[in-house]
Protein backbone atom coordinates (compact mmCIF):
# COMPACT_ATOMS: atom_id res chain seq x y z
CA UNK A 1 0.00 0.00 0.00
CA UNK A 2 2.84 2.40 0.85
CA UNK A 3 4.41 1.88 -2.58
CA UNK A 4 1.08 2.45 -4.27
CA UNK A 5 0.33 5.68 -2.45
CA UNK A 6 3.81 7.02 -3.24
CA UNK A 7 3.37 6.02 -6.84
CA UNK A 8 0.02 7.74 -7.21
CA UNK A 9 1.61 10.90 -5.83
CA UNK A 10 4.47 10.61 -8.34
CA UNK A 11 2.08 10.12 -11.25
CA UNK A 12 0.08 13.14 -10.11
CA UNK A 13 3.26 15.24 -10.03
CA UNK A 14 4.16 14.02 -13.52
CA UNK A 15 0.76 14.98 -14.84
CA UNK A 16 1.12 18.37 -13.18
CA UNK A 17 4.40 18.87 -15.03
CA UNK A 18 2.81 17.79 -18.29
CA UNK A 19 -0.20 20.05 -17.86
CA UNK A 20 2.12 22.94 -17.12
CA UNK A 21 4.30 22.03 -20.07
CA UNK A 22 1.28 22.19 -22.35
CA UNK A 23 1.00 25.86 -21.45
CA UNK A 24 4.68 26.54 -22.23
CA UNK A 25 5.97 27.60 -25.63
CA UNK A 26 7.25 24.68 -27.74
CA UNK A 27 10.90 25.71 -27.60
CA UNK A 28 11.06 25.39 -23.83
CA UNK A 29 12.35 21.93 -22.73
CA UNK A 30 10.16 21.59 -19.65
CA UNK A 31 8.81 18.17 -20.51
CA UNK A 32 12.21 16.57 -21.04
CA UNK A 33 13.48 17.86 -17.72
CA UNK A 34 10.35 16.73 -15.91
CA UNK A 35 10.31 13.25 -17.36
CA UNK A 36 13.99 12.62 -16.72
CA UNK A 37 13.75 13.85 -13.17
CA UNK A 38 10.60 11.92 -12.46
CA UNK A 39 12.05 8.72 -13.85
CA UNK A 40 14.82 8.82 -11.26
CA UNK A 41 12.44 9.79 -8.47
CA UNK A 42 9.99 7.09 -9.38
CA UNK A 43 12.56 4.31 -9.37
CA UNK A 44 14.14 5.51 -6.14
CA UNK A 45 10.81 5.70 -4.30
CA UNK A 46 9.20 2.51 -5.57
CA UNK A 47 7.62 3.74 -8.75
CA UNK A 48 5.72 0.53 -9.41
CA UNK A 49 2.14 0.70 -8.32
CA UNK A 50 1.50 -1.97 -5.72
CA UNK A 51 -1.64 -4.00 -5.22
CA UNK A 52 -4.30 -2.67 -2.94
CA UNK A 53 -4.43 -3.84 0.66
CA UNK A 54 -8.17 -3.42 0.74
CA UNK A 55 -10.32 -6.50 1.25
CA UNK A 56 -11.99 -8.47 -1.55
CA UNK A 57 -15.05 -6.83 -3.01
CA UNK A 58 -18.36 -8.56 -3.52
CA UNK A 59 -17.91 -10.17 -6.93
CA UNK A 60 -21.64 -10.04 -7.64
CA UNK A 61 -22.10 -6.36 -6.85
CA UNK A 62 -23.39 -4.09 -9.59
CA UNK A 63 -22.05 -0.68 -10.42
CA UNK A 64 -24.30 1.02 -7.90
CA UNK A 65 -24.64 -1.55 -5.13
CA UNK A 66 -22.73 -1.16 -1.87
CA UNK A 67 -19.63 -3.24 -1.30
CA UNK A 68 -17.65 -3.95 1.83
CA UNK A 69 -14.14 -5.05 2.65
CA UNK A 70 -12.62 -6.65 5.74
CA UNK A 71 -11.78 -3.32 7.29
CA UNK A 72 -15.09 -1.56 6.64
CA UNK A 73 -17.75 -4.27 6.90
CA UNK A 74 -19.93 -1.89 8.87
CA UNK A 75 -19.57 0.93 6.34
CA UNK A 76 -20.78 -0.24 2.91
CA UNK A 77 -19.99 2.20 0.15
CA UNK A 78 -21.69 2.84 -3.17
CA UNK A 79 -20.07 4.05 -6.37
CA UNK A 80 -21.68 7.45 -5.88
CA UNK A 81 -20.36 7.68 -2.34
CA UNK A 82 -16.85 6.72 -3.49
CA UNK A 83 -16.85 9.52 -6.05
CA UNK A 84 -18.20 12.11 -3.60
CA UNK A 85 -15.78 11.17 -0.82
CA UNK A 86 -12.66 11.10 -3.01
CA UNK A 87 -13.65 14.41 -4.57
CA UNK A 88 -14.07 15.94 -1.12
CA UNK A 89 -10.58 14.78 -0.13
CA UNK A 90 -8.85 16.04 -3.30
CA UNK A 91 -10.89 19.07 -4.37
CA UNK A 92 -8.89 21.68 -2.46
CA UNK A 93 -5.43 20.16 -2.96
CA UNK A 94 -4.70 21.49 -6.45
CA UNK A 95 -1.59 19.97 -8.01
CA UNK A 96 -0.07 19.26 -4.58
CA UNK A 97 -2.07 16.54 -2.85
CA UNK A 98 -0.57 15.21 0.35
CA UNK A 99 0.38 11.58 0.76
CA UNK A 100 -2.18 11.37 3.56
CA UNK A 101 -5.01 12.65 1.36
CA UNK A 102 -4.10 10.20 -1.40
CA UNK A 103 -3.94 7.34 1.12
CA UNK A 104 -7.40 8.17 2.46
CA UNK A 105 -8.86 8.56 -1.02
CA UNK A 106 -7.39 5.30 -2.22
CA UNK A 107 -8.68 3.55 0.88
CA UNK A 108 -12.15 4.46 -0.38
CA UNK A 109 -11.52 3.54 -4.02
CA UNK A 110 -9.97 0.20 -3.07
CA UNK A 111 -13.34 -1.01 -1.76
CA UNK A 112 -14.75 -1.16 -5.29
CA UNK A 113 -14.65 -4.20 -7.56
CA UNK A 114 -13.94 -4.07 -11.32
CA UNK A 115 -17.56 -3.54 -12.38
CA UNK A 116 -18.06 -0.78 -9.85
CA UNK A 117 -14.78 0.89 -10.77
CA UNK A 118 -15.81 0.98 -14.44
CA UNK A 119 -19.15 2.43 -13.39
CA UNK A 120 -17.35 5.13 -11.42
CA UNK A 121 -15.10 5.98 -14.36
CA UNK A 122 -18.16 6.24 -16.61
CA UNK A 123 -19.75 8.67 -14.18
CA UNK A 124 -16.62 10.85 -13.98
CA UNK A 125 -16.20 13.54 -16.60
CA UNK A 126 -12.58 13.33 -17.75
CA UNK A 127 -10.80 16.66 -17.46
CA UNK A 128 -7.29 17.99 -17.06
CA UNK A 129 -8.14 19.91 -13.89
CA UNK A 130 -6.11 18.83 -10.83
CA UNK A 131 -9.09 17.23 -9.11
CA UNK A 132 -10.42 15.54 -12.25
CA UNK A 133 -7.07 14.15 -13.32
CA UNK A 134 -6.19 12.86 -9.84
CA UNK A 135 -9.53 11.10 -9.46
CA UNK A 136 -9.27 9.58 -12.93
CA UNK A 137 -5.77 8.28 -12.19
CA UNK A 138 -6.93 6.78 -8.91
CA UNK A 139 -9.93 4.93 -10.34
CA UNK A 140 -7.98 3.75 -13.39
CA UNK A 141 -5.25 2.32 -11.18
CA UNK A 142 -7.86 0.49 -9.13
CA UNK A 143 -9.19 -1.01 -12.37
CA UNK A 144 -5.63 -1.94 -13.34
CA UNK A 145 -5.29 -3.90 -10.11
CA UNK A 146 -8.43 -5.87 -10.83
CA UNK A 147 -8.48 -6.16 -14.63
CA UNK A 148 -5.33 -4.77 -16.34
CA UNK A 149 -6.49 -5.22 -19.94
CA UNK A 150 -9.77 -3.45 -19.20
CA UNK A 151 -7.75 -0.58 -17.75
CA UNK A 152 -5.57 -0.48 -20.88
CA UNK A 153 -8.67 -0.38 -23.09
CA UNK A 154 -10.24 2.35 -20.97
CA UNK A 155 -7.15 4.57 -21.25
CA UNK A 156 -6.92 4.06 -25.01
CA UNK A 157 -10.58 4.91 -25.54
CA UNK A 158 -11.16 7.67 -23.02
CA UNK A 159 -8.01 9.55 -22.02
CA UNK A 160 -7.22 12.50 -24.26
CA UNK A 161 -3.97 14.40 -24.57
CA UNK A 162 -0.89 12.44 -25.57
CA UNK A 163 1.25 13.34 -22.56
CA UNK A 164 -1.45 12.61 -19.99
CA UNK A 165 -2.34 9.41 -21.82
CA UNK A 166 1.28 8.21 -21.84
CA UNK A 167 1.68 8.91 -18.14
CA UNK A 168 -1.54 7.21 -17.06
CA UNK A 169 -0.86 4.24 -19.32
CA UNK A 170 2.57 3.82 -17.74
CA UNK A 171 1.03 3.76 -14.27
CA UNK A 172 -1.48 1.13 -15.44
CA UNK A 173 1.29 -1.11 -16.76
CA UNK A 174 3.31 -0.58 -13.58
CA UNK A 175 0.31 -1.63 -11.50
CA UNK A 176 -0.08 -4.72 -13.63
CA UNK A 177 3.64 -5.49 -13.40
CA UNK A 178 3.54 -5.45 -9.63
CA UNK A 179 1.18 -8.44 -9.55
CA UNK A 180 2.18 -10.21 -12.77
CA UNK A 181 5.39 -8.78 -14.25
CA UNK A 182 5.75 -11.60 -16.80
CA UNK A 183 2.33 -10.97 -18.34
CA UNK A 184 2.79 -7.18 -18.29
CA UNK A 185 6.19 -7.46 -19.95
CA UNK A 186 4.88 -9.75 -22.68
CA UNK A 187 2.06 -7.29 -23.38
CA UNK A 188 4.57 -4.44 -23.59
CA UNK A 189 6.83 -6.38 -25.97
CA UNK A 190 3.86 -7.04 -28.24
CA UNK A 191 3.28 -3.31 -28.79
CA UNK A 192 4.44 -1.53 -31.98
CA UNK A 193 8.09 -0.52 -31.98
CA UNK A 194 7.38 3.20 -32.29
CA UNK A 195 5.21 3.03 -29.15
CA UNK A 196 7.94 1.30 -27.16
CA UNK A 197 10.59 3.80 -28.26
CA UNK A 198 8.74 6.90 -27.10
CA UNK A 199 9.92 8.59 -23.91
CA UNK A 200 7.10 7.16 -21.80
CA UNK A 201 7.59 3.77 -23.44
CA UNK A 202 11.11 3.79 -22.02
CA UNK A 203 9.73 4.86 -18.66
CA UNK A 204 7.33 1.91 -18.73
CA UNK A 205 10.16 -0.45 -19.67
CA UNK A 206 12.13 0.57 -16.60
CA UNK A 207 9.17 -0.09 -14.33
CA UNK A 208 8.55 -3.49 -15.88
CA UNK A 209 12.10 -4.74 -15.37
CA UNK A 210 12.20 -3.23 -11.91
CA UNK A 211 9.13 -5.27 -10.93
CA UNK A 212 10.40 -8.42 -12.62
CA UNK A 213 13.83 -8.18 -11.00
CA UNK A 214 12.27 -7.84 -7.55
CA UNK A 215 10.44 -11.13 -8.04
CA UNK A 216 12.84 -13.10 -10.25
CA UNK A 217 16.34 -11.79 -10.99
CA UNK A 218 17.23 -14.61 -13.37
CA UNK A 219 14.03 -14.09 -15.34
CA UNK A 220 14.75 -10.37 -15.68
CA UNK A 221 18.28 -10.95 -16.96
CA UNK A 222 17.18 -13.71 -19.33
CA UNK A 223 14.44 -11.48 -20.70
CA UNK A 224 16.94 -8.71 -21.41
CA UNK A 225 19.07 -11.22 -23.31
CA UNK A 226 16.30 -12.82 -25.33
CA UNK A 227 13.33 -10.42 -25.56
CA UNK A 228 15.05 -7.12 -26.34
CA UNK A 229 16.69 -6.25 -29.64
CA UNK A 230 20.45 -6.45 -29.11
CA UNK A 231 20.88 -3.37 -31.31
CA UNK A 232 18.48 -1.30 -29.18
CA UNK A 233 21.21 -0.15 -26.81
CA UNK A 234 19.01 2.39 -25.04
CA UNK A 235 16.31 -0.15 -24.16
CA UNK A 236 18.89 -2.58 -22.84
CA UNK A 237 20.52 0.15 -20.77
CA UNK A 238 17.15 1.07 -19.19
CA UNK A 239 16.35 -2.57 -18.46
CA UNK A 240 19.78 -3.32 -16.97
CA UNK A 241 19.69 -0.15 -14.87
CA UNK A 242 16.30 -1.05 -13.38
CA UNK A 243 17.41 -4.63 -12.75
CA UNK A 244 20.60 -3.49 -11.02
CA UNK A 245 18.62 -1.39 -8.55
CA UNK A 246 17.44 -4.56 -6.82
CA UNK A 247 20.84 -6.19 -6.32
CA UNK A 248 22.02 -6.53 -2.76
CA UNK A 249 25.57 -7.87 -2.67
CA UNK A 250 28.81 -8.32 -4.60
CA UNK A 251 27.92 -11.80 -5.83
CA UNK A 252 24.73 -10.51 -7.47
CA UNK A 253 26.52 -7.59 -9.10
CA UNK A 254 29.26 -9.91 -10.39
CA UNK A 255 26.59 -12.22 -11.78
CA UNK A 256 24.80 -9.42 -13.61
CA UNK A 257 28.07 -7.92 -14.81
CA UNK A 258 29.16 -11.21 -16.34
CA UNK A 259 25.90 -11.50 -18.28
CA UNK A 260 25.99 -7.86 -19.39
CA UNK A 261 29.59 -8.08 -20.61
CA UNK A 262 28.43 -10.66 -23.15
CA UNK A 263 25.99 -8.07 -24.58
CA UNK A 264 28.76 -5.79 -25.88
CA UNK A 265 26.96 -2.71 -24.58
CA UNK A 266 29.07 -0.19 -22.66
CA UNK A 267 26.01 1.83 -21.64
CA UNK A 268 24.60 -1.24 -19.91
CA UNK A 269 27.95 -1.86 -18.21
CA UNK A 270 27.93 1.70 -16.99
CA UNK A 271 24.42 1.18 -15.59
CA UNK A 272 25.65 -1.78 -13.53
CA UNK A 273 28.61 0.16 -12.14
CA UNK A 274 26.43 3.22 -11.42
CA UNK A 275 24.25 1.23 -9.07
CA UNK A 276 27.16 -0.75 -7.65
CA UNK A 277 28.98 2.46 -6.75
CA UNK A 278 25.95 3.55 -4.76
CA UNK A 279 25.71 0.22 -2.92
CA UNK A 280 29.39 -0.54 -2.30
CA UNK A 281 31.93 1.94 -3.72
CA UNK A 282 35.03 -0.05 -2.69
CA UNK A 283 33.92 -3.28 -4.34
CA UNK A 284 32.66 -1.48 -7.44
CA UNK A 285 35.86 0.50 -7.95
CA UNK A 286 38.02 -2.57 -7.40
CA UNK A 287 36.07 -4.39 -10.09
CA UNK A 288 36.14 -1.37 -12.41
CA UNK A 289 39.93 -1.32 -12.23
CA UNK A 290 40.03 -4.85 -13.68
CA UNK A 291 38.75 -3.61 -17.06
CA UNK A 292 41.75 -4.00 -19.33
CA UNK A 293 40.83 -1.50 -22.06
CA UNK A 294 41.90 1.91 -20.66
CA UNK A 295 39.58 3.94 -22.91
CA UNK A 296 36.59 1.76 -22.12
CA UNK A 297 37.40 1.89 -18.43
CA UNK A 298 37.70 5.69 -18.42
CA UNK A 299 34.44 6.16 -20.33
CA UNK A 300 32.47 3.78 -18.07
CA UNK A 301 34.02 5.30 -14.95
CA UNK A 302 33.08 8.86 -15.92
CA UNK A 303 29.49 8.03 -16.83
CA UNK A 304 29.00 5.93 -13.71
CA UNK A 305 30.40 8.69 -11.52
CA UNK A 306 28.11 11.26 -13.17
CA UNK A 307 25.12 9.31 -11.88
CA UNK A 308 26.67 8.85 -8.45
CA UNK A 309 27.44 12.56 -8.26
CA UNK A 310 23.72 13.30 -8.53
CA UNK A 311 22.79 10.79 -5.82
CA UNK A 312 25.62 11.39 -3.34
CA UNK A 313 27.63 14.43 -4.49
CA UNK A 314 30.01 14.79 -1.55
CA UNK A 315 31.35 11.23 -1.42
CA UNK A 316 31.24 10.79 -5.19
CA UNK A 317 33.22 13.99 -5.82
CA UNK A 318 35.83 13.03 -3.24
CA UNK A 319 36.28 9.54 -4.71
CA UNK A 320 36.29 10.79 -8.28
CA UNK A 321 39.01 13.35 -7.62
CA UNK A 322 41.09 10.92 -5.55
CA UNK A 323 41.36 8.67 -8.60
CA UNK A 324 42.52 11.50 -10.88
CA UNK A 325 46.08 11.84 -12.13
CA UNK A 326 47.45 15.41 -11.79
CA UNK A 327 46.78 16.17 -15.45
CA UNK A 328 43.16 14.96 -15.08
CA UNK A 329 42.10 17.07 -12.13
CA UNK A 330 40.83 20.06 -14.13
CA UNK A 331 38.75 17.94 -16.51
CA UNK A 332 37.41 15.85 -13.64
CA UNK A 333 36.44 18.95 -11.70
CA UNK A 334 34.45 20.00 -14.77
CA UNK A 335 32.57 16.68 -14.64
CA UNK A 336 31.77 17.29 -10.96
CA UNK A 337 30.41 20.77 -11.69
CA UNK A 338 28.35 19.62 -14.67
CA UNK A 339 26.80 16.79 -12.67
CA UNK A 340 25.94 18.86 -9.62
CA UNK A 341 24.80 22.04 -11.38
CA UNK A 342 21.27 20.82 -12.16
CA UNK A 343 20.07 19.96 -8.65
CA UNK A 344 22.80 21.09 -6.24
CA UNK A 345 24.34 24.36 -7.49
CA UNK A 346 24.99 25.72 -4.00
CA UNK A 347 26.76 22.50 -3.02
CA UNK A 348 28.78 22.60 -6.23
CA UNK A 349 29.88 26.19 -5.55
CA UNK A 350 30.88 25.28 -2.01
CA UNK A 351 32.89 22.36 -3.36
CA UNK A 352 34.61 24.57 -5.92
CA UNK A 353 35.57 27.12 -3.27
CA UNK A 354 37.40 24.39 -1.34
CA UNK A 355 39.57 23.33 -4.29
CA UNK A 356 43.14 24.60 -4.28
CA UNK A 357 44.82 22.91 -7.26
CA UNK A 358 42.42 23.69 -10.11
CA UNK A 359 41.38 26.83 -11.98
CA UNK A 360 37.97 27.50 -10.44
CA UNK A 361 37.06 30.68 -12.34
CA UNK A 362 35.89 29.09 -15.62
CA UNK A 363 34.16 26.31 -13.71
CA UNK A 364 32.33 28.81 -11.53
CA UNK A 365 31.10 30.62 -14.63
CA UNK A 366 29.95 27.35 -16.16
CA UNK A 367 28.15 26.36 -12.96
CA UNK A 368 26.21 29.62 -12.83
CA UNK A 369 25.35 29.39 -16.52
CA UNK A 370 24.11 25.81 -16.23
CA UNK A 371 22.01 26.58 -13.16
CA UNK A 372 20.08 29.45 -14.77
CA UNK A 373 17.28 27.39 -16.29
CA UNK A 374 16.24 25.49 -13.19
CA UNK A 375 17.63 27.69 -10.41
CA UNK A 376 17.38 31.31 -11.57
CA UNK A 377 17.62 32.54 -7.96
CA UNK A 378 21.05 30.94 -7.56
CA UNK A 379 22.25 32.32 -10.89
CA UNK A 380 20.87 35.75 -9.97
CA UNK A 381 22.67 35.75 -6.62
CA UNK A 382 25.98 34.85 -8.26
CA UNK A 383 25.72 36.90 -11.44
CA UNK A 384 28.38 39.29 -10.12
CA UNK A 385 30.97 36.54 -10.51
CA UNK A 386 30.71 36.72 -14.33
CA UNK A 387 33.23 39.17 -15.79
CA UNK A 388 33.05 38.45 -19.52
CA UNK A 389 30.62 40.94 -21.05
CA UNK A 390 29.18 38.63 -23.72
CA UNK A 391 28.66 35.82 -21.23
CA UNK A 392 27.10 38.26 -18.78
CA UNK A 393 24.57 39.41 -21.39
CA UNK A 394 23.70 35.86 -22.38
CA UNK A 395 23.35 34.70 -18.79
CA UNK A 396 21.25 37.73 -17.82
CA UNK A 397 18.95 36.93 -20.73
CA UNK A 398 18.66 33.30 -19.61
CA UNK A 399 17.86 34.27 -16.02
CA UNK A 400 15.25 36.76 -17.24
CA UNK A 401 13.53 34.05 -19.31
CA UNK A 402 13.70 31.54 -16.43
CA UNK A 403 12.09 33.97 -14.01
CA UNK A 404 9.48 34.73 -16.66
CA UNK A 405 8.29 31.14 -16.68
CA UNK A 406 7.20 31.60 -13.06
CA UNK A 407 6.44 35.30 -12.79
CA UNK A 408 6.81 38.05 -15.40
CA UNK A 409 6.81 40.59 -12.59
CA UNK A 410 9.81 38.84 -11.01
CA UNK A 411 11.54 38.77 -14.39
CA UNK A 412 11.02 42.51 -14.87
CA UNK A 413 12.20 43.24 -11.33
CA UNK A 414 15.37 41.24 -12.00
CA UNK A 415 16.07 43.05 -15.26
CA UNK A 416 15.49 46.44 -13.64
CA UNK A 417 18.40 45.75 -11.26
CA UNK A 418 20.87 45.33 -14.11
CA UNK A 419 22.95 48.12 -15.63
CA UNK A 420 21.32 50.13 -18.44
CA UNK A 421 23.81 48.72 -20.95
CA UNK A 422 23.13 45.08 -20.04
CA UNK A 423 19.39 45.72 -19.86
CA UNK A 424 19.31 47.15 -23.37
CA UNK A 425 21.49 44.34 -24.74
CA UNK A 426 19.16 41.73 -23.24
CA UNK A 427 16.03 43.38 -24.66
CA UNK A 428 17.67 43.70 -28.07
CA UNK A 429 18.64 40.04 -28.01
CA UNK A 430 15.10 38.97 -27.05
CA UNK A 431 13.56 41.14 -29.79
CA UNK A 432 15.81 39.51 -32.39
CA UNK A 433 14.84 36.05 -31.19
CA UNK A 434 11.13 36.89 -31.45
CA UNK A 435 11.61 38.36 -34.92
CA UNK A 436 13.35 35.17 -36.06
CA UNK A 437 10.53 33.06 -34.65
CA UNK A 438 7.85 35.16 -36.31
CA UNK A 439 9.59 34.79 -39.67
CA UNK A 440 10.17 31.07 -39.25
Amino acid sequence: MKLLIGSLWIVTVLCAYWYGASQVKPHQPAVTVAVNTAMDAAESDGQNIAGSTGGRADEQATGTEPVTNAESADRPITVGDAILQTRALLSEMGWSPTMASIAKAYGIVSQLNAEQTLAALNQLEYSDSPEGLQMTIMFINRLAELSPLQAVDYVNLNVTGSMQKDGIMSSVIATWANSDPHAALQWYLSQPEDTRQQAMGRFTLRGLYSSLAKQDLDAAISSIETDLDASDFEAIEHAVSSTARHLQNTAEFEYLLERVQAMDNDSALQAVFSQWLTNDPDEALARLDLISNPEQKQDIEERAFRNWLVRDPEEAAERFMQRAAPEQRQSRAKVVVESMSFNQPEQALSWLNRQTDIDTQPLTAELITRSAYRNPQFADQNLHRITNQDKLTQLTSNIYKSYGRYSQAKAEEFLSRQSPVIREQVLTRLRKVEEMRSRG
